[in-house]
């Protein structure tokens, strides 16, 4: 890796972590996320100030290519980041669903009608 390719991948990391910082500060973020992917820039972080370690990892996996290691590690991040988000997904969908019959039982027991479809 060349001395400006270093850099320049610093500065990408560096901007990412005060934009997953900046995300979090304002609430745009939660704080499980931002720590997961602050986590894995400063990773990345460590790995573009010593190219060195990241051979040597990977041969003391028996890895063959620092690259294949690479790859292979960031398939296994992205199907955890799908499994989580999916997990995500099932928590919220659940939690309409308790809400939205919540709702009802409110409104039934208030005496409002309900609400219906006016196109049928």
């Amino acid at each position: 890796m060349t001395f400006k390719f270093q850099i320049i991948i610093i500065g990408i990391i560096i901007i990412s972590l005060i934009v997953i910082i900046y995300g979090q500060y304002k609430g745009k973020i939660e704080y499980r996320f931002a720590l997961g992917w602050s986590a894995l820039s400063v990773v990345i972080l460590v790995f573009s100030i010593w190219p060195k370690l990241l051979e040597k990892i990977s041969k003391l996996l028996g890895i063959y290519d620092p690259v294949n290691m690479l790859m292979f590690f960031a398939i296994l991040l992205l199907l955890f980041a799908v499994f989580s988000l999916s997990m995500e997904v099932s928590k919220q969908s659940d939690q309409i669903k308790k809400l939205t019959q919540e709702i009802a039982i409110l409104k039934k027991e208030a005496g409002d009608k309900p609400e219906t479809d006016e196109k049928g």
